[in-house]
């Protein structure tokens, strides 16, 4: 299984006294946007020792590490590539990696035309059905016999 942690030492030097260090890199603008469409289903955590996570050891032991950085901490996925994303703040919320695990490690160039291939395919289904439902009606109107698709023609 592939685990990949985002805490990064050198960032918990803080910058200004006024903001908090927070040792994990930001996710903003086209970065936010590619794990967002990638990653479309979230779940607060609020239970970390709970099993419905199956969350793996080394990404438990990050999340804990991470949660007095953040109001609060997220579980992004889709079926097997899951990351938890920490956030602050609730009108204006700022979102950061924490740890990213599950079957592949994939670039964010990999899912980005993973993404466009998705649909891109979702496209081509939709109006490839629509077009062979149009070619059906139209069959039917005219008495031509559509051997492909019984339900049109009783």
């Amino acid at each position: 299984m592939f685990i990949e942690t985002y805490y990064d030492e050198k960032a918990a030097v803080p910058v200004s006294t006024s903001e908090p260090v927070i040792p994990y890199p930001e996710l903003s603008g086209e970065e936010l946007t590619v794990w967002r469409n990638y990653l479309p289903m979230r779940r607060e955590i609020r239970n970390l020792s709970s099993r419905f996570y199956n969350i793996p050891d080394p990404a438990i032991a990050e999340i804990k590490k991470a949660t007095r950085s953040f109001d609060r901490i997220e579980i992004w996925s889709r079926a097997t590539d899951p990351m938890a994303v920490g956030i602050i703040g609730e009108e204006k919320p700022r979102y950061f990696s924490i740890v990213r695990w599950g079957d592949a490690e994939l670039t964010r160039a990999q899912i980005k035309r993973r993404l466009w291939v998705e649909k891109w395919m979702l496209l081509l289904t939709a109006v490839g059905g629509i077009g062979f439902f149009a070619v059906s009606l139209v069959a039917k109107a005219y008495g031509i016999e559509v051997l492909f698709c019984p339900l049109l023609l009783h």
